[in-house]
C-alpha cells in the first residue's frame, strides 16, 4: 500500500505529456533559445524532460499582440494539457480560447483586477500561476528614479492604455504627488507607435523616462534603450530585460526565481493538482540592475547609494 503512490507517480511521469507556451514577444534567437533552455532546466528538476516524457509547443507573437488569439486557439487545437501564458496579453488570449484547459500565468499583472482569478488565495477557475507585481510597484519605481537622478521633477512614463495599466496609473499619480513629481504619460499600444512616441518624449525633455514592462516595450527593448542612450535620456524600467539591454536602471522581480515558481505550477498540475485550488504566488525577490556602461555613455554620475543597493552592476 505504501509503495502504490510512488509506483503511480513513476508511471505517470513516463507518459508523454504535451503543454503549450504562449508569449507575446520573442527576443533575439540566442536569447529565446537561452530562455527556453532555462525553462527546460526548471522542468527537468521536477522530472519532466522535453523529448522524453514532455512535449512543449512554443508559440510567440513576436510583439504583435493581435496574433495571440489565433496562437492560443492553435494550442487548444493541439490538445495541450495546459498552457503557460506570459504577461497579461497572452493570458487574456488563452482565457478566451479555453475555460477548461489549465492556464499557468507567468508574470501576470493584477490578475484579480484583470478578471483572471477570483482571489489570489483561491483562484476559482482554470487559471493560476505567478504575479509580476501589483500596482504598488509604481511608487517604488518613482523612488528609484529619484534615487537615480536626485532632484528629478519631470518624469515621462511609457505605458499602454489597457485597464491594468490604468490601475497602475492611479497608483503612480498618488506616488508622484507624494514625491512632488510631475508625470507625463505617453501611450504605446502598437509596435509601430514606439518610434514616434519616443520622438515626442525626447521633445518633452523630461528628467527621467520610466518604461513599464509590457509586451511592446520588451519586444522592442534594443530599440528603446538605444534611443535613450542616443538622446542621453535616463531610462528607468520595470523590466530586467531593459536593464540588460542598456536601460540606466531597472527594478523588477527576479526573473529566475519567478520562472522556477511558474514551472512548479506546471509540475503540480501535470501531477493532478487543480488550478482553482493552487494559490497564485507573488514575487518575494526583486532585482535592482544598474548599468554603469550606459551611465558613462549618457554622461550621468550614478549616486553611490544606488550602487550600494544594486543587485547587479553592468560594467
Amino acid at each position: 500500500m505504501l509503495a502504490r503512490p510512488f509506483a503511480a507517480r513513476a508511471q505517470q511521469a513516463q507518459k508523454v505529456r504535451r503543454i503549450g507556451y504562449l508569449a507575446g514577444f520573442q527576443s533575439s534567437a540566442p536569447a529565446t533559445q537561452r530562455g527556453q533552455e532555462l525553462i527546460r532546466e526548471a522542468l527537468r528538476r521536477s522530472g519532466w524532460e522535453e523529448g522524453k516524457n514532455l512535449i512543449i509547443e512554443w508559440r510567440y507573437a513576436e510583439g504583435n499582440v493581435e496574433r495571440l488569439p489565433a496562437l492560443a486557439q492553435e494550442l487548444v487545437g493541439l490538445k495541450v494539457e495546459l498552457i503557460v501564458a506570459t504577461f497579461n496579453s497572452s493570458i487574456t488570449a488563452a482565457r478566451r480560447a479555453t475555460r477548461t484547459v489549465p492556464i499557468v500565468m507567468h508574470a501576470a499583472t493584477d490578475p484579480v483586477g484583470a478578471g483572471f482569478v477570483t482571489t489570489l488565495a483561491r483562484p476559482g477557475g482554470n487559471v493560476t500561476g505567478t504575479v509580476w507585481s501589483g500596482p504598488e510597484i509604481a511608487a517604488k519605481i518613482l523612488e528609484v528614479a529619484r534615487q537615480t537622478k536626485p532632484g528629478a521633477a519631470r518624469v515621462a512614463t511609457l505605458m499602454s492604455s489597457g485597464p491594468v495599466f490604468q490601475l497602475w496609473k492611479r497608483e503612480n499619480d498618488n506616488a508622484a504627488r507624494a514625491l512632488g513629481v510631475s508625470v507625463q504619460y505617453f501611450e504605446v499600444n502598437r509596435a509601430e507607435d514606439l518610434v514616434p512616441v519616443l520622438e515626442r518624449v525626447a521633445t518633452a525633455r523630461p528628467d527621467v523616462v520610466v518604461a513599464w514592462g509590457d509586451t511592446i516595450t520588451i519586444s522592442r527593448a534594443r530599440e528603446l534603450t538605444a534611443f535613450a542612450i542616443e538622446r542621453k535620456l535616463a531610462l528607468i524600467s520595470a523590466s530586467p530585460v531593459h536593464g540588460e539591454q542598456g536601460a540606466l536602471v531597472s527594478y523588477a522581480p527576479d526573473l529566475s526565481a519567478m520562472r522556477d515558481r511558474t514551472m512548479s505550477f506546471v509540475d503540480r498540475i501535470l501531477r493532478g493538482a487543480t488550478p482553482a485550488e493552487l494559490p497564485v504566488e507573488q514575487p518575494t525577490k526583486f532585482e535592482l540592475i544598474v548599468n554603469a556602461k550606459t551611465a558613462r555613455a549618457i554622461g550621468h554620475n550614478l549616486p553611490p547609494v544606488l550602487l550600494l543597493q544594486a543587485t547587479r552592476v553592468i560594467e
